[in-house]
This record gives structure tokens, C-alpha cells and sequence, in this order.
């Protein structure tokens, strides 16, 4: 196991702990690597907090671990120790279709493995996805199900974003008034359409224009009357990773909007629930809805500068307020610039892999904790070319440190193909 840690040296172990969190036990610990010398000299293992809340920025250009690192972070929580992981729900947000192979070994670095002490080991997930990637996924045999949303969970706002529409125009209009009409029932895409050919207010043109998008948003079968239930998709001690690589990008963001918004609604009633029963004296034992780590893949298609629906969610709910009802976020992209700049500074670590865009480093660099010494692109200048090395920002512990992640024991999907053929 890549957390194997002797008694003597979980005694030990708080003081590097405040690498990269704050620690307040001795359990729950994510090893992600090893300090990492000016000359290539490995020093003492990594930890992160993984039984407190965090929000992770990872970051990098193609090519130089944003991905794997993320795949890392996902290894080390599903083998937290198990009183720990048995309240903790891991869900992936998998954008490229990449992280399904972390069911297998990493056979393909076994001696790298070997030289860290760890072997290849795949890690048990669970898939959701597409119908078409269901099938695949189950002739390999992976444990894989069809994702579904409940399609009354959608709002007319949503649907009008989802459509490239303005909720003021004739057809957003026509969308929002079949909608209304239909709050408070179960309802699926057909009566959508139904209710809108009803409608004696619209004119033709906005119903026809509606049946058209709505009938688009039916190829993609991931709209359902009944849904796939949220205790489905997040469930205690388990890692579920929600494959929407098939998906066109305005979808993606719909789908991560509400699964983010119901995430966080149920975490927030447990939290309740959690402080009565502390009141009481109770304990709280397993939790009905547990905590969620949650990773997003390229983030900055959810978490852009304008308008966005899932940027709603994931910064006013998660970032602001989701250490309290016990949510973590994992961020990976390659384009810092291109996100929201309250998601730079509601990182409290940032995990930086080279960057050469000046744009980029500037992004940075405008959230530059005052503990920092120089600028942010002087510091990256220590983490060279090599892959896998990383600049880290620390703010629990405020301080900042180079690092070598460690190398992933469950199979990598993200490696850039090539055209030489072995």
C-alpha cells in the first residue's frame, strides 16, 4: 500500500503534515510524494489532510502531470484507512474519458514503482457514463452503469444555456412556460414537448424551435423521468467516476451544475443533522450521505471567467461555504488564466506543474500569497522540465515547496499517444 506507515512514524508524522494541511490526528493522511532538491535529490514523503476539507488547484501545461496527479489524489483516498473512507464519497468528474483505467495495475512502470516501494495496484471504482460507453466498459470488464439526470431537476435557466437560447426570447420564453406549467410532477423530455405544443401563447415558430431542442436533448439519453438517485451516484467508501467525454461541452457543464447543487443541498442537511446529534450526546456513527471529495478534470470549462451555471454552484456553494458541510474539492487544468479568479484564491493549496504562458503565470502571481518570496515564475523556474516535479502553495501552513509526486500504481489513461508503433 502506497500509505504504509509505522507507529513510530505516525508519532512523527504532524510535523510534516503541515506540508500541505492541517492536522488535528494522526489518521486520514494522502501521501502524494517526496520533497524534491535543487539536485534531483528525493527528501521525506508528502502528506495531505484527506479527512478535512480542501480546495485543490492543480495546474500545468500539456504533458507534465496535471492529470496524473489528480489520479494520485484519487489513489490515496480510496485507500484512506477504512473508519475513515467509510464516511467519505469520492466522485470523479471525467471529462476526456481517461480515468477508467485506473481499475488496472500500472504494469507499464513497474520498476519506477519498485524504486518508490509501491507495486502496480488497480484501484476499485465504479463507472457511470453514455449507454455506448457503458457497453464498451462492460466487455472489459469494468463495473459500469448508465448515467441518468432527472429531468424535472432542470431548470428553464439551465435548459435555455443548454440550447444556446436567452430565457427572454420566444423560444426561451415557450421552454420556461412548459416547465412551470409542469413544477411539482415527474415529468420526462416527451411531456416537455407535449406541453409546449399546448401552449396557446407561443407562437409556432418558438414551439417548433423548442420541440427541435428538445428532441436533441433526447439523443443523448442522459434525461430520465425518474433519474438516477443521488445516494446512486455518491455513496459512502466508494470511488464513482462519471464519464461525460461524450457528451457536447455545454451538457457537461448542466450535468456538473446539478450534480454539484444536489452534492452540496445533502451535505448541508447532514451537517444539521450531524450537530443535533452532538448536542444530544449522540453519536454520529456511519452518515447517511457522506463527505464528498469531488475532482474535476479540466476545470475550466465549468469555472470560466463569464457567466456559467456551474460556476454558480461550484464557487458560491463549494468554494464559499462547502468547508462547513464537509465538501473538497480537486481542480485540474492547464489554463489557469482561463479561470475564474475566485477559484485562485479560494485554493488553499495550489499544486503548480510547469507553465511557460506568461498569461498563466500572471494568474498566479495576482493571487500571490504575501508569505511567497519573489514572484510565482521565478519560483516555477526551480521546478524545471522534468514531469512529475511541482511547485506547491500551501496556505494552512503558509509556506511554499518543491515536490516530486509520486508514481501512480493504478494505470494512467492520459499519456499523449503516439504515432511510432512498437
Amino acid at each position: 500500500m502506497a500509505l504504509s506507515i509505522s507507529g513510530a512514524e505516525k508519532e512523527s508524522i504532524s510535523e510534516k503534515l503541515y506540508v500541505l494541511g492541517r492536522r488535528e490526528g494522526k489518521g486520514g493522511v494522502l501521501n502524494i510524494g517526496r520533497y524534491y532538491a535543487l539536485d534531483k535529490s528525493l527528501g521525506s514523503n508528502v502528506y495531505v489532510d484527506g479527512a478535512k476539507p480542501h480546495v485543490i488547484l492543480i495546474c500545468g501545461k500539456r504533458g507534465y502531470g496535471k492529470s496524473y496527479t489528480m489520479g494520485t489524489f484519487i489513489e490515496e483516498l480510496s485507500m484512506m484507512e477504512q473508519d475513515i473512507r467509510k464516511n467519505i464519497g469520492v466522485i470523479v468528474i471525467d471529462t476526456l474519458g481517461i480515468y477508467w483505467t485506473s481499475f488496472f495495475g500500472n504494469k507499464k512502470h513497474e520498476e519506477m514503482l519498485e524504486r518508490w516501494g509501491l507495486f502496480p495496484s488497480g484501484i476499485k471504482i465504479r463507472l457511470l457514463s453514455s449507454p455506448d460507453n457503458v457497453e464498451e466498459y462492460r466487455k472489459m470488464g469494468l463495473p459500469a452503469e448508465k448515467f441518468s439526470l432527472k429531468t424535472s431537476e432542470i431548470s428553464p435557466l439551465q435548459w435555455c444555456n443548454l440550447f444556446g437560447t436567452r430565457i427572454v426570447d420566444s423560444t426561451g420564453v415557450a421552454i420556461a412556460r412548459a416547465i412551470n406549467e409542469l413544477e411539482g410532477k415527474e415529468y420526462s423530455i416527451d411531456d416537455i414537448i407535449e406541453q409546449m405544443a399546448n401552449d396557446d401563447r407561443s407562437s409556432n415558430e418558438a414551439k417548433g424551435a423548442g420541440e427541435n431542442f428538445f428532441k436533441m436533448a433526447s439523443s443523448w439519453d442522459v434525461f430520465d423521468k425518474k433519474g438516477m438517485p443521488l445516494d446512486e451516484i455518491v455513496r459512502a467508501g466508494e470511488t464513482t467516476v462519471v464519464d461525460i467525454s461524450s457528451y457536447p461541452e455545454e451538457l457537461k457543464v448542466i450535468i456538473v451544475a446539478v450534480l454539484a447543487r444536489k452534492i452540496f443541498e445533502s451535505r448541508v442537511r447532514e451537517r444539521k443533522n450531524d450537530e443535533k446529534d452532538i448536542i444530544k450526546g449522540k453519536s454520529t456513527g456511519r452518515r447517511k450521505f457522506p463527505l464528498v471529495w469531488m475532482a474535476i478534470d479540466e476545470a475550466q470549462i465549468f469555472l470560466p471567467p463569464g457567466k456559467s451555471v456551474s460556476k454558480d454552484v461550484i464557487i458560491n456553494q463549494w468554494m464559499r461555504q462547502g468547508r462547513q458541510p464537509g465538501l473538497s474539492l480537486i481542480l485540474a487544468t492547464q489554463r489557469p488564466s482561463a479561470l475564474d479568479d475566485e477559484v485562485l484564491s479560494h485554493s488553499d493549496i495550489i499544486i503548480c506543474h510547469r507553465l511557460t504562458a506568461q498569461g498563466d503565470i500572471d494568474a498566479l502571481n495576482r493571487v500571490r500569497p504575501t508569505y511567497m518570496r519573489g514572484e510565482i515564475g521565478e519560483a516555477l523556474k526551480k521546478v524545471g522540465m522534468e514531469k512529475g516535479v511541482a511547485l506547491i502553495i500551501d496556505d494552512n501552513s503558509e509556506s511554499v515547496h518543491i515536490i516530486k509526486v509520486r508514481p501512480r500504481m493504478s494505470w494512467h489513461g492520459g499519456e499523449e499517444p503516439s504515432a511510432m508503433v512498437n
